[in-house]
């Protein structure tokens, strides 16, 4: 019985070890992840489409900008932890309606005035993020 005992501990120390190893480090499996590049708009600490694990209570920003149908500022897709707050941010040159499948999220975009949608990441999957008119493929929301 005893060998159990210690042997407990001993697993979740190294568990806990394991979880928080890589943490504040972006994700680097392949062509999905990626930073948002660095600028006044978007500061080295704040680019959220890399797969970044946050504290409670703060905010996944994604900045995603649409020129002449193109999206620019993911590298297809944003990884989030389950319960995350995220706040996606799209800027188009046209007029056109952002969509969030999935978790049926719609804002009408009008051209070069930023759009921002907030949300609790809550429902585990990838979900498509697009704009409706255009057709435009922005990212896809990877929750879990």
């Amino acid at each position: 019985m005893r060998a159990h005992s210690t042997a407990l501990p001993a697993a979740v120390l190294t568990v806990l070890a394991a979880l928080t190893s890589g943490c504040g480090e972006p994700a680097t499996d392949g062509p999905t992840a990626s930073t948002a590049p660095t600028s006044p708009a978007n500061p080295a600490g704040s680019a959220g489409p890399a797969g970044s694990v946050t504290a409670a209570g703060q905010v996944v920003p994604v900045t995603v900008t649409v020129t002449k149908g193109r999206a620019t500022g993911t590298g297809g897709r944003v990884k989030v932890p389950r319960g995350a707050r995220v706040r996606i941010t799209v800027t188009s040159d046209a007029a056109d309606e952002f969509h969030l499948h999935g978790y049926d999220r719609s804002l009408r975009l009008e051209p070069g005035r930023p759009g921002v949608v907030e949300l609790t990441a809550d429902v585990p999957g990838v979900f498509e993020v697009e704009l409706h008119e255009a057709g435009t493929r922005l990212f896809e929301l990877q929750v879990g």
